[in-house]
């Protein structure tokens, strides 16, 4: 009579223990069936860059500006890192988006350099490349302060870092930033909240461009004189960038 009881309890147990199994299962199942119906696995389609084929254009090819002749495109290799040196002549004797600016100086300068570092796959994040550059061209910079652009249609606003950089050679009128499809700064921490909402919405990764614009200056030129042509030139990069690589 005692040992009724513990048999009925086991039973239960049994019968519980096969319930949870199948509630279980069916969770699982009805989880699974939409990917499988779909065939769209998550873990197979993790989220990637939608513009690498044009990522891998810009490095090879470097990038077209209007107004400018691209005269030299060479991969440089800096901290085992691929970045695109295009160099630029104005195409007309004298540039209209150089000689309409303020500046005398500015308006002289008809020619420039453009170092570009394109997102080489889609894991890849930016990570202060400014450093690797500045390292490795051996740079002395001064006057450093920000540039602030509003680039034409979605190209969107640009932060970018404005300094004076002394080589060994030259000196240069420097602005750097990462550019994205609408938007523009030399800070990580931007690119990685626009992939956290372009994943979300998208289930895209962001692209970026890492952008060093170098305008020749001479040695003892004021920086604030090569400002309206910085930020000129900045906004052309960032629109064509925008429209023929970023989105």
């Amino acid at each position: 009579m005692t040992t009724q009881p513990s048999v009925l309890s086991s039973s239960l147990s049994r019968w519980i223990n096969l319930a949870l199994v199948i509630v279980l299962a069916a969770l699982a199942a009805i989880a699974i069936l939409p990917a499988y119906l779909s065939g769209q696995w998550p873990w197979v389609n993790a989220p990637q860059v939608a513009q690498i084929d044009q990522l891998r254009t810009l490095q090879n090819e470097g990038l077209a500006l209007p107004g400018w002749q691209l005269t030299t495109v060479e991969p440089i290799l800096i901290n085992r890192q691929t970045w695109t040196l295009g160099e630029y002549r104005a195409a007309a004797p004298e540039n209209p988006s150089a000689s309409a600016l303020a500046s005398p100086a500015a308006a002289a300068v008809q020619q420039f350099a453009l170092l570009l570092h394109p997102q080489p796959w889609h894991s890849n994040q930016p990570q202060l490349e400014w450093i690797d550059l500045a390292g490795a061209q051996s740079w002395r910079i001064e006057s450093r302060r920000g540039l602030k652009v509003n680039s034409p249609d979605s190209a969107g606003p640009v932060n970018a870092r404005f300094f004076r950089a002394w080589g060994d050679r030259q000196s240069f009128a420097v602005v750097q930033w990462y550019a994205l499809p609408s938007s523009g700064s030399p800070s990580p921490g931007h690119w990685f909240w626009a992939d956290q909402w372009s994943q979300l919405t998208q289930r895209t990764l962001t692209p970026w461009v890492a952008v060093s614009l170098l305008i020749p200056m001479p040695p003892l030129a004021a920086i604030g004189d090569y400002q309206p042509l910085a930020t000129e030139l900045t906004g052309l990069i960032q629109q064509q960038l925008a429209q023929t690589v970023l989105n």
